[in-house]
């Protein structure tokens, strides 16, 4: 049953039609650029490390002590908007619960740039970082994020470039930008901050040539074999939740690694809401990382 704070919110979000204030948000994105750099908390407590990649500015975090593990994470935002305090919130808490070191991806974004342009910068910062087989991998991200980290998942594997990722961690992923699945309208009245017609439009900017299907930008086509673990989380509430159900039933048949799990009633990238559903989910992140 869905909690008090998850149902306060929602309600709140119904009352203040947030949906129709991120489609405005999204449609005409302002840079304002105030998380891109890493808040004091998090520079206080962390050796930091800061690198340019294709002209965009990368953090990597991390104990002072060697560790075995680095993740790569990249923001949502439907690839139109910048990372904002809950991105960093998620960041926080797993350095503070994981000996780990993260590496925060801050990749252009639409309407500026598109997919090509995206794909490359992450392609091009994991190189820059994985060229030892010493560290165990994981890619990692929310919403567009999310489609992002698997499209690099599956762009490594298809380029036969080693190391490669061991596990990949799906929060809310958008995985086709076509928008072409099934959504019934009572599931797009229950999805209090996407909206389909303003995610279809987004979608074609964000492939700029490249045919919507392709799985650099809807990696929901592309081979999930042999790319690595893969961690699954999702909410009924949200309408991204059929795509996740079709990935599912792709990964496992192709007999491929995944953990599944489905929240009911919950909404898009729930994980970043101050409701006790979210800490659960992000303990099941924590026990995937360590595992």
């Amino acid at each position: 049953m869905i909690s008090k704070k998850a149902r306060l919110i929602a309600k709140i979000m119904s009352i203040v039609r947030f949906k129709r204030i991120i489609s405005k948000m999204m449609l005409n994105p302002k840079r304002h650029n105030k998380y891109q750099l890493p808040p004091k908390s998090i520079l206080r407590k962390y050796n930091t490390q800061s690198f340019d990649i294709d002209n965009r500015k990368c953090f990597s975090f991390g104990s002072i002590e060697d560790t075995d593990k680095h993740i790569f994470y990249f923001h949502g935002g439907a690839y139109t908007l910048e990372a904002n305090m809950m991105h960093w919130h998620i960041i926080s808490n797993i350095l503070k619960k994981i000996q780990c070191r993260v590496t925060f991806v801050d990749y252009p974004l639409v309407p500026e740039y598109t997919c090509t342009d995206a794909t490359s910068m992450a392609m091009n910062a994991y190189l820059s970082l994985c060229n030892s087989d010493e560290q165990e991998i994981i890619l990692m991200g929310d919403s567009a994020g999310g489609g992002l980290a698997l499209s690099l998942a599956q762009n490594i594997n298809v380029n036969n470039i080693l190391p490669k990722p061991s596990k990949i961690i799906l929060l809310s992923p958008w995985l086709d930008v076509s928008m072409e699945n099934d959504i019934s309208k009572d599931q797009e009245a229950r999805d209090l901050i996407l909206d389909k017609n303003t995610l279809k439009i987004i979608g074609k900017k964000y492939a700029g040539e490249l045919n919507t299907h392709n799985y650099l930008c809807s990696p929901l086509y592309g081979n999930v074999t042999n790319i690595g673990k893969i961690a699954l989380f999702t909410g009924t509430s949200d309408i991204l939740n059929a795509e996740a159900k079709k990935l599912k039933d792709k990964v496992l048949r192709s007999n491929s690694s995944l953990v599944y799990h489905e929240y009911e009633d919950m909404q898009h990238v729930w994980v970043g809401f101050p409701v006790p559903e979210a800490k659960d989910a992000m303990e099941k992140v924590y026990s995937f990382i360590i595992k």
